[in-house]
């Protein structure tokens, strides 16, 4: 059951704890500054808050006629046509209303706590209200208090009352599918003594199925798993003193002073509805304890916020007020001047006050909220999407831009973050996905190619598949396996990337079971693709084509930098390991493999005036761009070969002042490489840019976006964090590398994590290092500063 996952990824952070010197202390980290409030009501959707526990979350407003309502959503709530779908809606009201105009009002977002508390009505007649999502179970808690007593209704909405047919970019997999089959509408079945309900089931596995079909993976299908079919998902909305008036509507049965709404949302893939009902019930027992779950959910989050922490007052001011006109930045290359509009019209006022502190302190909350599923964290907008209305889509909370599935280069992003922050267990549902589909990628590599190992898809379904869409319905002199969409048709190097950020992991917790278990097993397969997908030259070392350079060089590739840099890393890395870790078989293959690596790429180019040496693109390209990535940063980000104390580094820089495309935003990587190549201006104006894009149709100062994505972009928090931790804080061997690319006139204080279990807490003020804790103590020494700290 997913909820039995939830607590084995407790039982993990229980477990660090323990493991890392001074993981958990009395106070925390958490700054108040960073709290949400609001001081009126909103008005719909946009102007709602978000709050989760990682496996479930809500969309949660004040309305303006008093009424408090919230969206229930999940990663792993998807439909029969693979939509990932919101949970429901539930609308709480009170009578005698105290949200009346004019009444005082106050909603606070305490983060400390993971607790939203509103406050409403005239002095002697308030009301408090606290809203929060149990971090043991997957619950919504209500609790309520009253000055004089109130009539308290909760009720079930719907925009599911009838099948409902998806539209273009609101789904991806089952895009332009020949006959667009309907999404089942929701169920609401006879109410219970003190209860109502609501629920969404998959009675087929339309997607799955024809996914099987158009792919030709008939041969292979009973290595890959439905997760579609009986899967149900709705909410169990429960109250004592409480009784139905019909099946979608439960009534306090007398005027009272206190209350407590549960609602219990589950998510399985039961034998029957009745199961999942039952199921949904016995949850929601579980957590009748309204103040036992308050008290456990901010004990949860204290002891998140003690892991780490980043304050700093600094905000997106750059040569304006942060929230509108041009934005300008000196570039090291004259003629290469760094440009970016951010206008009045797309991002928010409020932009203007977000500092970088409560930037990173917001984006890492909602991962947190977000990403304790069996899957990952989705990019496109997370589980915190609401109704698109705002950009002029009339459409459900349903809908998002690009739909179900998981973009490697998308989802990748916050997972990144979540290292630095020492975040390890946010870390495992990215894994897990990856993990449970290898088999099947696998048995398809053989299927498709007749070589060893596996790749995965860039977008994929959460079976393992590429979408359909991508695939191509009409394979009208298509070879199986070929791909329609040549934006991802040849793209390689997911798994290279994969391997290394699970190395990362082991790197930072030392945990030799996952390096035996989980990487070695996932790092073999991913190899042996390279060895024996392509061709090697005279000399045994692998030719890389077909290939492409990522989404953006798609003809005439040889030996793409994406994929290059990887092997180096990756065969680096793994034969670097000790050798009782690994089996001779492995080592031998790794090294092997190492010795089968070709250079990176490298060509020279003018710069300043002056013919410099630089990473490529690929060893061999047409010069033909396809889209806005610039894949010679590879070698810098994500796979730090080149940066910092490591070689290379003025080829580097040179890679990075010609880069072609300049990404600040969304899910380009310009900030992340920026920093690890110590360029401190550069780093400095494009985390101001970051985290001046909030949206101005939204409340919530995190709704990134929608860039490239969707909205709250995940892509976008994710890098903005990466900037940040990398602007503090780098690793380089045993090197500890403080304020790597900080400017020296902003203050901070911080507790970053680095590899080998360590922890590390500074404070800079005033151009001074006033603080340095590391731990354990023996780290001190590996400590590296800037030269204007020395």
């Amino acid at each position: 059951m997913i909820f039995a996952a939830f607590r084995a990824c407790q039982l993990s952070l229980a477990f660090l704890a323990i493991a890392m010197p001074g993981f958990v202390k009395a106070e925390t980290g958490h700054s108040p500054s960073h709290d949400v409030i609001w001081d009126t009501p909103g008005k719909n959707s946009a102007d709602s808050m978000p709050l989760g526990n990682g496996e479930l979350g809500i969309n949660l407003w004040v309305e303006e006629n008093g009424d408090l309502n919230f969206y229930l959503s999940r990663n792993d709530s998807f439909s029969a046509i693979s939509q990932l779908a919101k949970v429901g809606w539930v609308r709480v009201s009170l009578s005698p209303n105290p949200f009346v105009a004019g009444a005082p009002f106050r909603q606070r977002l305490k983060l400390v706590d993971g607790v939203c508390e509103i406050t409403a009505g005239a002095p002697g007649e308030e009301v408090t209200l606290k809203v929060f999502v149990d971090s043991d179970w997957p619950v919504v808690h209500v609790l309520g208090r009253s000055g004089q007593p109130v009539t308290v209704t909760a009720t079930v909405e719907s925009w599911r009352e009838e099948p409902q047919f998806f539209t273009r970019r609101g789904q991806w997999t089952m895009v332009e599918c020949p006959t667009n089959p309907p999404q089942a509408a929701d169920i609401f079945p006879a109410p219970g003594t003190d209860s109502v309900a609501w629920y969404h089931r998959n009675e087929n596995s339309f997607a799955f199925e024809e996914t099987i079909r158009v792919q030709s993976l008939e041969p292979i299908r009973h290595f890959i798993n439905d997760p579609l079919l009986h899967r149900t998902f709705g909410g169990w909305v429960a109250a004592r003193g409480f009784a139905p008036i019909d099946n979608r509507k439960l009534v306090s049965t007398q005027p009272v002073k206190d209350f407590h709404i549960r609602v219990a949302s589950p998510c399985e893939q039961t034998p029957s509805a009745q199961d999942w009902l039952k199921l949904a019930e016995s949850i929601a027992d579980e957590a009748a304890d309204g103040q036992g779950a308050l008290t456990r959910t901010a004990a949860h989050w204290r002891a998140f916020w003690n892991r780490s922490w980043v304050m700093s007052d600094t905000g997106p001011g750059l040569e304006g007020d942060g929230s509108q006109g041009d934005f300008v930045a000196s570039s090291p290359v004259g003629r290469n001047r760094h440009r970016l509009m951010i206008g009045q019209e797309n991002f928010s006022d409020g932009a203007a006050r977000m500092t970088i502190g409560k930037a990173h302190t917001l984006q890492r909350y909602m991962q947190a909220a977000a990403g304790r599923s069996i899957y990952p964290i989705k990019f496109n907008g997370s589980i915190f999407n609401v109704e698109p209305t705002p950009f002029g889509i009339e459409d459900t909370p349903d809908w998002r831009r690009w739909g179900d599935c998981h973009w490697w280069q998308n989802v990748r992003i916050p997972y990144h973050s979540m290292l630095a922050t020492g975040d390890f267990d946010l870390m495992l549902p990215l894994f897990d996905t990856y993990e449970r589909i290898r088999p099947h990628a696998e048995a398809r590599t053989k299927l498709y190619t007749g070589a060893e190992g596996l790749h995965f898809w860039e977008t994929m379904t959460i079976w393992g598949t590429p979408a359909n869409r991508d695939y191509g319905w009409d394979r009208t002199d298509k070879k199986p396996g070929e791909m329609v969409n040549q934006h991802t048709g040849k793209v390689w190097n997911q798994g290279l990337e994969l391997v290394n950020l699970m190395l990362d992991y082991y790197d930072y917790t030392g945990d030799a079971e996952f390096l035996r278990e989980r990487i070695l097993p996932m790092a073999m397969p991913v190899l042996k693709y390279f060895d024996t997908r392509f061709k090697k030259d005279k000399d045994g070392r692998v030719i890389i084509d077909p290939t492409q350079s990522v989404e953006t060089y798609w003809f005439e590739v040889v030996n793409d930098t994406p994929n290059v840099a990887g092997l180096h890393s990756v065969t680096a890395r793994l034969t670097a390991l000790p050798k009782e870790m690994s089996t001779p078989e492995q080592r031998t293959f790794f090294a092997h493999m190492k010795a089968a690596t070709p250079p990176i790429p490298m060509n020279e180019a003018e710069l300043n005036g002056q013919n410099v040496r630089r990473i490529a693109v690929a060893a061999k390209f047409r010069d033909e761009r396809r889209n806005v990535e610039n894949p010679e940063l590879y070698p810098i980000w994500p796979f730090r070969i080149f940066g910092l104390e490591r070689p290379m580094l003025e080829e580097a820089r040179n890679a990075f002042h010609l880069r072609t495309k300049h990404l600040d935003v969304g899910w380009g990587y310009d900030g992340n490489a920026a920093a690890l190549l110590g360029l401190t201006d550069e780093s400095a104006l494009i985390v101001k840019t970051q985290i001046a894009n909030s949206n101005s149709h939204f409340r919530w100062p995190a709704m990134w976006g929608p860039n490239y994505d969707w909205v709250p972009d995940q892509c976008h928090g994710g890098n903005t964090m990466n900037t940040i931790n990398n602007m503090l804080l780098q690793h380089v061997g045993e090197q500890i590398l403080i304020f790597p690319a900080w400017p020296q006139d902003w203050d901070v204080s911080f507790k970053l994590h680095a590899t080998r279990q360590t922890t590390v807490e500074a404070k800079l003020e005033n151009g001074r290092l006033v603080d340095l804790k590391v731990d354990p103590a023996s780290r001190r020494k590996d400590i590296v500063l800037p030269s204007w700290l020395e």
